[in-house]
């Protein structure tokens, strides 16, 4: 079995009939072959599952304060699962949910990519304190977020 993750910070929290249909349709996998639980419930929704079930895709999700609403953690077998590149994925995420997501691939220490509902990237700083994620400057204005400082420079 090879694996892929993906990491993102989303503006929008989803609720899981929607982030079920999203990820069965990104991934390609059967229903059978998708696990989707809040982190905090993971071992209580797997209780009853076989413990040598393997699932093509496995997502959890937490809330999150600041700028964004939940952070969502996908891990995919790609022996089972259609190949979805991390910028792929983010984009695809950011446009069908409307949502401003942040995630981080291949950026220079401490920027981070912010994609915009409408597939627009820019790279940002961040502010992380505990649970609360905030923007604190980005290449372009974001415009749900105008008190963030812009700096092209980044």
């Amino acid at each position: 079995m090879s694996g892929g993750g993906y990491d993102l910070l989303s503006s929008r929290t989803v609720e899981v009939p929607e982030l079920r249909s999203f990820l069965l349709d990104t991934f390609a996998v059967p229903e059978t072959g998708l696990f989707v639980a809040p982190a905090d419930r993971v071992d209580e929704e797997l209780r009853d599952v076989p413990q040598d079930l393997v699932f093509a895709a496995f997502c959890t999700f937490e809330p999150v304060e600041g700028h964004f609403a939940t952070t969502l953690t996908v891990g995919v077998d790609t022996n089972r699962a259609r190949h979805v590149g991390h910028l792929d994925f983010a984009t695809r995420f950011a446009t069908h949910f409307k949502a401003m997501v942040l995630y981080g691939d291949a950026e220079p220490p401490g920027l981070w990519t912010v994609i915009l509902a409408d597939g627009t990237r820019l790279l940002a700083t961040l502010d992380e304190d505990d649970d609360r994620v905030t923007l604190t400057t980005a290449t372009a204005p974001v415009p749900e977020l105008p008190e963030v400082a812009v700096d092209a420079g980044l």
